[in-house]
């Protein structure tokens, strides 16, 4: 989904402004070595331990919104819902599970091969469900917390 890439790019920005903070304060301090490298972004790249840390991010994201309601931001846009086949919401292990499972968009492939059954391979997996919620449903779980002015 785009709206969630947009949430995914913001925060893959973010964790590399601050990755770039302490590796060129980092490398005053003699904590890093940047000799060989032009500066400070190029060592990043050249790091293993950075691109895990950014895949990590993405991931607690999806796990995160998933877990706490039920929707990402593209997900709230569209109406879709996430949840146990039972219809609780999904626990955090749950949801950290279905966000490993999910990395790449290969378990939707699924989809392709059984359409009828609407089950990816993450949500066969997890035993969860995606379904598409009314334009009130969607509202309630979107402003859930705040209080209706028109209910006072």
């Amino acid at each position: 989904m785009v709206y969630d890439w947009l949430a995914v790019i913001a925060l893959s920005m973010l964790v590399t402004i601050i990755n770039l903070i302490i590796v060129s304060y980092g490398a005053d301090f003699g904590l890093f070595d940047l000799t060989s490298y032009d500066d400070p972004s190029a060592y990043l790249n050249d790091q293993t331990w950075f691109q895990v840390e950014l895949v990590l991010w993405v991931w607690l994201f999806y796990a995160w919104f998933w877990h706490d309601g039920g929707q990402t931001i593209g997900m709230r846009a569209w109406r879709l819902k996430l949840q146990r086949l039972d219809g609780q919401p999904l626990e955090l292990t749950r949801s950290f599970k279905r966000a490993a499972y999910s990395l790449f968009g290969l378990g939707n492939l699924m989809l392709l091969v059984n359409p009828k059954k609407k089950l990816s391979v993450q949500d066969a997996l997890t035993k969860t469900e995606m379904i598409v919620l009314t334009k009130e449903q969607n509202k309630q779980i979107y402003l859930r917390g705040i209080e209706d002015p028109e209910e006072r």
